[in-house]
């Protein structure tokens, strides 16, 4: 009986200890709290020290390099075919570190980048497009997860030597404007490299600087890799 009382006594105290410092502690508290339980009943990695996404932070850079093809809308009434297969070099930069929770947590990214691409159907086959874009994107960066979905929007300009095929009133002049919007994910494959995926709406017209403007929109889809700078 005396040994009993002797620990639950023992219990007792240093049930009290952990209180009293948990409350005079906040940082403590929190730290204990913020951490996860996995399915084998582990304490996980702090929210906010995932390797995988410990690069998403303001002042990070990243290369990212997409590929794929794009289909134009609509035919008849001046429009035709112009199908493109592009590939895009970008650089991004991280504006903002991702805060709060939620759905919405996530932090503001600025790329620039080079669009190249070649026209494979259409009247214009085998004429080219490229030049230069600036994109705003908002990375959606959860906790513990691996994809970091975004959604972007972009205005650039390209050249093409489209204009001068005959017989068509989309493109007019040798200078396009280009305005875009696509949403894609990324896949964490480590805290550098990321495989992307990603649906873009692309247009392609000159604001009636030219007598011919009908314009071109296009839809598709773009995959590529991306690699984030930082420390190991």
């Amino acid at each position: 009986m005396r040994r009993t009382l002797s620990v639950a006594l023992a219990l007792g105290l240093l049930g009290s200890w952990g209180i009293a410092r948990a409350a005079s502690n906040p940082s403590y508290a929190a730290s204990t709290s913020s951490e996860s339980t996995d399915a084998k009943g582990g304490a996980t990695l702090d929210t906010e020290s995932i390797p995988e996404l410990a690069l998403f932070r303001e002042g990070t850079n990243e290369i990212q390099v997409m590929s794929g093809a794009l289909f134009s809308l609509g035919s008849g009434g001046g429009r035709y075919t112009f199908d493109e297969a592009p590939t895009i070099l970008s650089w991004g930069w991280m504006l903002t570190t991702p805060k709060g929770n939620g759905i919405f947590r996530g932090n503001v990214e600025v790329l620039v980048d080079l669009y190249a691409s070649g026209i494979f159907a259409g009247p214009m086959s085998g004429n080219v497009v490229v030049g230069p874009n600036v994109f705003v994107r908002y990375n959606f960066v959860q906790p513990n997860w691996r994809i970091v979905p975004y959604v972007e929007g972009g205005l650039g300009f390209v050249f093409t030597d489209a204009y001068t095929v005959s017989g068509q009133s989309m493109v007019g002049q040798a200078i396009e404007f280009t305005p875009q919007a696509g949403a894609g994910f990324r896949y964490m494959l480590t805290k550098h490299w990321s495989v992307n995926a990603e649906a873009l709406f692309h247009h392609m017209s000159n604001a009636d600087m030219a007598a011919r403007n009908i314009g071109v929109n296009e839809v598709g889809g773009l995959v590529g890799f991306s690699y984030l700078l930082g420390p190991e």
